[in-house]
C-alpha cells in the first residue's frame, strides 16, 4: 500500500479527529491551561478521552494517583488492541512509536483492511498511526489557538467531555447492547452522586462500577 493510499483511508479520521481537537483545545484555553501545556498534551499525552479528564483534574487539583488510576482503566482496552495486532507489531521496526500512537480509530482501521501478503507492515502501521497523531495534533493547537485568540466566551464549552463521553457509550451499546450493563452504569452514576465528593465523583463511580462488574461477572 503506498503513502497516498494510506493518507486516502485515513481520511475519516481527519474528518473526526479536528473537530474534536478544537473542542479541546478551546475547553483547555476556557479552563485556564496556558497554550505551551496544551501543545505538550497533544503531543505526549496522546488518549482522547483521556486528555478532557486530565484538564478536568488539573482545574480540580486531583492528585497523581487519581490521575493515573481514571487513565488505566479508560484505556485499559489498549491492552487488547496490543494483543490482537500482536504477530503484526512483532515485525515493527520502530514499533515503540506505533504502540504509543494506537488509538481505537488506528485499530479500526487496521484490522479491517484488505489482508496483502506483500505489504509493507512497517510502513502501514506507523505512517497510519503517525497521520491520526498528527491530525489530533493540528486540530488541538488550531482549537487553543482560536480559543486564545478570539474574543469569544467559551463558558460551557466544557460540556463537551459530557457529550464525547455519551456519543461514546451509545457507540459501544449499538456495538453490544447488553441493557445489564447499561443499568449498573446508570445505577453506579446515580449513587455516586449522593455517596462521593464532587471531586471523586468520575473516580469513586469509575471504581465502584468495576468492583461490580468483576463480582457479577458471571451473570451479565
Amino acid at each position: 500500500m503506498s503513502k497516498q493510499e494510506i493518507f486516502k483511508n485515513t481520511i475519516p479520521v481527519l474528518l473526526g479527529y479536528i473537530p474534536l481537537g478544537l473542542a479541546f483545545g478551546i475547553y483547555g484555553v476556557a479552563s485556564g491551561m496556558p497554550l505551551w501545556v496544551l501543545a505538550l498534551t497533544c503531543i505526549f499525552i496522546y488518549a482522547g478521552s483521556v486528555e478532557f479528564v486530565l484538564v478536568a483534574f488539573i482545574v480540580a487539583k486531583a492528585s497523581l494517583l487519581e490521575v493515573f488510576i481514571i487513565s488505566f482503566l479508560l484505556n485499559f482496552r489498549h491492552f487488547f488492541y496490543t494483543m490482537t495486532l500482536l504477530d503484526d507489531i512483532k515485525k515493527l521496526k520502530n514499533r515503540l512509536y506505533f504502540i504509543y500512537a494506537l488509538t481505537d480509530e488506528t485499530f479500526a482501521l487496521l484490522v479491517s483492511r484488505p489482508k496483502n501478503k506483500n505489504e509493507n507492515t512497517n510502513l502501514l502501521f506507523n505512517l497510519t498511526a503517525f497521520f491520526n497523531h498528527s491530525y489530533w495534533i493540528t486540530g488541538v493547537l488550531l482549537g487553543a489557538f482560536l480559543g486564545h485568540n478570539l474574543p469569544v466566551r467559551y463558558d460551557g464549552v466544557e460540556f463537551s467531555l459530557v457529550a464525547l463521553f455519551a456519543i461514546l457509550t451509545y457507540e459501544l451499546f449499538k456495538t453490544n447492547p447488553n441493557y445489564k450493563v447499561l443499568f449498573l452504569a446508570f445505577s453506579c452514576a446515580f449513587v455516586g452522586l449522593f455517596i462521593f465528593p464532587e471531586q471523586y465523583f468520575l473516580f469513586g463511580s469509575l471504581i465502584m462500577a468495576t468492583a461490580i462488574l468483576l463480582i457479577i461477572r458471571k451473570y451479565i
